[in-house]
């Protein structure tokens, strides 16, 4: 007499099985996305800062850069990237006047309201070999830039601030100024995450509802209340968490 499971019995264990799978699943998908989100984006950060400080060592501290001389803004971007940023970091695409071959044709906030387009006359875009995209555009007086990061690249959704995009500004120089605005805190050198730029640094709330020391309180890094730029805080609220995505984060993919 030999011993086996009936029919039955391997239909059951399967039903259980694949309902198991549907409920974990999900959330094993979306931790794998939020892992992959996170890696990326310490990526770019360190890429761009590495490039960045071997600059330095050729061209003298960043505060010393001064590129308000330009009067074409594209000219301006073309040539900080040129010989500040592409010697240092391997790039294989470049548009001088972003397109959609280098950037997404639109980004959205959290709250899905498009904030950016891949066409403008001003700014420039470029893709890495790391497989992220970058869309940037330096100040009229000369004194930094701010750089969109798409940690997937152009042709991967969701294009969503907060999400897979992630702002940053470049300062140098007069860095109290930032493009047409004065800001209230006096901005630190380099590279950082927009939200982390001050040199005051803000409490994980103010990156969360663009509240006390931050400068741009529509970049909050929340959904679901209004704010134009909803997102635009989420690089640095990651990087204040120490690289990571926590549990009250505004994961909408």
């Amino acid at each position: 007499m030999k011993k086996a499971f009936t029919l039955a019995e391997v239909l059951i264990t399967l039903g259980i099985i694949g309902i198991v799978a549907a409920m974990t699943l999900p959330a094993l998908i979306t931790n794998y996305r939020k892992n992959q989100t996170v890696v990326q984006l310490k990526k770019a950060y360190s890429e761009i800062n590495q490039a960045i400080r071997v600059s330095e060592s050729q061209y003298g501290l960043i505060d010393s850069w001064d590129f308000k001389d330009f009067e074409d803004p594209l000219d301006r971007n073309e040539y900080f990237a040129e010989n500040y940023l592409f010697p240092n970091i391997k790039v294989i695409k470049k548009c001088r006047q972003s397109s959609s071959d280098c950037w997404a044709d639109t980004a959205y906030n959290l709250d899905g309201v498009i904030v950016l387009t891949s066409g403008n006359a001003t700014h420039s875009s470029f893709i890495t070999a790391s497989g992220y995209s970058v869309y940037y555009w330096l100040h009229q007086v000369g004194n930094g830039g701010w750089f969109y990061v798409d940690v997937n690249g152009p042709t991967k959704k969701p294009n969503m601030l907060g999400i897979d995009i992630f702002p940053f500004l470049m300062s140098w120089g007069d860095a109290e100024r930032v493009g047409s605005a004065v800001s209230e805190c006096t901005k630190r050198l380099g590279f950082l995450p927009k939200g982390l730029d001050c040199r005051v640094a803000p409490e994980r709330d103010d990156l969360i509802n663009g509240t006390g020391n931050v400068d741009m309180p529509h970049f909050a890094c929340s959904k679901g209340k209004g704010k134009s730029t909803s997102g635009g805080y989420c690089g640095a609220l990651i990087m204040y968490d120490g690289w990571q995505i926590k549990d009250d984060y505004p994961w909408v993919y």
